[in-house]
């Protein structure tokens, strides 16, 4: 009796600490994210051959990591034989991990065009009136507000700050929308499109990070 005790207090200490490691590799995922954003929004305004390429070779570091967290959560769920709580904290984890892979993906589509933009974000924009460059630059400061408080809560899982980013990201909501109305209103207005067809998408990819931030903050809330 004895034995089988110490055997199962062995096993329930190896399932935590299995899944402490995923949890921290999901944090670092985040942080990586986070790089991404910040590198790819930089290089809308300044330095965009250095700081988009930064981005990108990171957005690849993501993926793989991303396929190592998914990988360790099967494992965990197919060998551990974990409870109910350990189950859903699994699964929660691996949710969290594949939309932070996204929010990776989205930074690296939004260095792609900075790329191609060369810098000219904030001219091509102000071509078509002051507002649509304030609110991109509105959306990436939104953004980023957004993505540096989810790295947060995948550490702390603190509902309260679940619940604010979840306000915080119809505010950016709202500021899509605007960009969005103002940039369509000039393309079909004959405005030269290209450089603004490119635009438009960085602002799909922003509001889209902050939806993947939504998605993470209602599994934490759940």
């Amino acid at each position: 009796m004895g034995q089988f005790v110490v055997e199962m207090a062995e096993r329930v200490g190896r399932l935590e600490d299995e899944i402490g490691s995923l949890a921290d590799e999901t944090t670092e995922l985040g942080l990586f994210a986070e790089d991404i954003f910040k590198n790819a929004a930089a290089a809308l305004y300044e330095q965009p051959a250095e700081v988009a390429r930064m981005a990108i070779d990171t957005a690849r570091v993501c993926e793989q990591r991303h396929t190592a967290i998914h990988q360790k959560g099967l494992s965990i769920l197919a060998w551990h034989q974990p409870g109910a709580d350990e189950i859903r904290r699994v699964v929660e984890l691996q949710q969290i991990a594949g939309e932070l892979a996204r929010i990776a993906e989205d930074g690296r589509r939004i260095a792609e065009h900075a790329l191609w933009l060369g810098a000219m974000s904030d001219a091509e924009l102000v071509r078509v009136g002051t507002d649509a460059s304030l609110l991109l630059t509105q959306m990436v400061r939104q953004t980023y507000i957004e993505v540096r408080g989810v790295v947060i809560l995948t550490t702390t899982r603190r509902k309260s700050l679940a619940r604010r980013l979840l306000q915080e990201d119809a505010e950016l909501g709202r500021l899509y929308l605007s960009f969005k109305a103002i940039v369509e209103q000039a393309i079909s207005a004959n405005t030269p499109g290209a450089p603004l067809h490119r635009l438009l998408l960085v602002g799909v990819h922003l509001k889209d990070i902050g939806d993947r931030i939504t998605a993470i903050g209602q599994a934490i809330l759940r």
